[in-house]
């Protein structure tokens, strides 16, 4: 039987780069607080960046090392997993458009 990081690790490893997990996602592995434990772990060692309260994202690796994902991504994870609509404010979508 696998340690429950790696098999985390080995679901994280098939999802794009920047995409959000979470421990419901992953409740048929174990209980809830050892699923938290194990995120948390993931997160100090850095194969998983702590995005909000109980969301991780996976980070993104270059050549020049690995970074975290970009705000648009965060944001839209939380968002998705919290099941919320996020827009900009009025001058960062004029700003997005080029009117500014």
């Amino acid at each position: 039987m696998q340690k429950l990081t790696s098999q985390i690790m080995g679901h994280a490893e098939r999802l794009p780069e920047g995409s959000a997990l979470s421990a419901k996602s992953f409740l048929h592995l174990g209980n809830r607080a050892a699923l938290d434990q194990a995120l948390s772990r993931l997160a100090e060692r850095g194969e998983l960046v702590r995005a909000g309260r109980g969301i991780y994202m996976r980070p993104v690796k270059s050549r020049f090392g690995s970074r975290p994902p970009t705000i648009e991504q965060a944001v839209e994870a939380v968002a998705q997993q919290r099941g919320e609509v996020i827009v900009s404010n009025g001058a960062a979508a004029a700003n997005a458009l080029g009117l500014t």
